[in-house]
């Protein structure tokens, strides 16, 4: 029987309510903390909003209120959730230079997205905050292995103490960094492939048939313990442009 989920944006609510993938909790509450930086922020920029899933939660959100959004099956996605907030979604742009001016946001948080600190230093307001939880380098390499052993993994080095480095060559003031390991949990294989078809980058031109062996591996290991483990490492970061 078939129980592949269709999921739209970033969103797998469809899998984590019905129990069928989990993530391992963290010790820090993004959501949270991201709301008590909201009250007093005239402007607010949500890199790499996915479908504007995360960013709607927020509501209410800052006067003028910006995200940004590379990736193209989700663009209509976000400007169709984020519309009646009043959100700009922007989609044409470069990483290396953003299209806003120089001082321009009070706050500007990133969710699992990635970002130039010159950037981000650049469109900040003196004062303004930046918080961002990033994914570490080892991002589901638990999947890439089983279905592309040895592939070159781009970001392999990516941590908490390399955005530390990087933020430290400019201006900014670190309040609270922290990194947590974890992963995420499958619990049929199902739910598996219905990741796999939304990270679509993770396993190239995947169909059924051509990893038939791949999943049938996979399917075996959630028989023999219950679930399908990917690594899925975490850290936060929350720092101020120094005035």
């Amino acid at each position: 029987m078939n129980n592949e989920v269709n999921i739209t944006g970033w969103d797998f609510s469809k899998l984590t309510d019905s129990g069928r993938m989990k993530e391992t909790p963290l010790p820090w509450d993004y959501h949270a903390i991201v709301k008590q930086y909201i009250p007093g922020a005239g402007r607010m920029l949500d890199m790499g909003t996915g479908g504007g899933e995360f960013l709607r939660t927020l509501a209410p959100l800052p006067p003028e209120t910006y995200a940004t959004e590379g990736y193209e099956p989700n663009v209509k996605i976000a400007e169709e959730n984020l519309k009646q907030y009043g959100v700009k979604v922007i989609s044409d742009y470069k990483d290396s230079k953003l299209p806003f001016e120089n001082d321009f946001f009070d706050l500007v948080i990133n969710r699992h997205e990635y970002y130039e600190p010159a950037e981000v230093h650049r469109i900040l307001k003196p004062g303004g905050a930046f918080i961002t939880q990033q994914v570490k380098g080892n991002c589901d390499n638990t999947i890439i292995e089983l279905f592309n052993p040895g592939a070159e993994i781009e970001f392999k080095d990516w941590s908490l103490a390399k955005a530390l480095k990087d933020l430290n060559q400019f201006q900014f003031t670190i309040f609270r960094k922290e990194e947590a390991a974890g992963y995420t949990e499958f619990k049929d294989i199902e739910a598996l492939i219905s990741y796999i078809k939304v990270i679509s980058w993770l396993v190239q031109d995947f169909t059924r048939e051509k990893y038939r062996a791949e999943l049938a591996k996979a399917a075996r290991i959630i028989d023999d313990t219950g679930s399908f483990k990917s690594t899925f490492d975490r850290f936060i970061l929350i720092c101020r442009k120094s005035e």
